[in-house]
């Protein structure tokens, strides 16, 4: 994965973990504006950058269009928020392993993935 495709993965990503403490926490969802506002500028902090590549070595990266770039959010209650391009179809590959996980963590625990897997040093 190339630089850019890593830097919007892991804002990506960060959307999603905040968003999932508060349920970890039993806290309330933030209200929609709040979510909509996070989202939108998780999109404009990294949607311009340009450095890296597309990784060339998997055929289907490699037609991926690099100037693409989208984020999509399901809520716990199946509310969706969208930003960007989101109606291109692009192949998915390393990040299908964070569905793994979460698929994992809810059935078997946390503790499960660390006593099989491990973390590691960013935890």
């Amino acid at each position: 994965m190339g630089i850019r495709s890593r830097n919007k993965a892991l804002v990506a990503a960060a959307v999603v973990i905040a968003f999932g403490s508060s349920i970890a926490f039993a806290e309330p969802l933030p209200s929609e504006s709040k979510i909509k506002a996070a989202l939108d500028n998780s999109y404009a902090k990294v949607a311009k950058v340009k450095a890296g590549k597309n990784a060339d070595y998997i055929p289907a990266l490699a037609k991926v269009d690099s100037n693409i770039f989208g984020i999509a959010l399901v809520t716990v209650d199946g509310h969706v928020y969208t930003t960007g391009d989101v109606k291109s179809e692009v192949s998915i590959q390393s990040i299908s392993k964070v569905f793994t996980l979460a698929l994992v963590m809810e059935q078997r625990g946390i503790q499960a993935v660390e006593d099989n897997i491990g973390v590691d040093a960013t935890g």
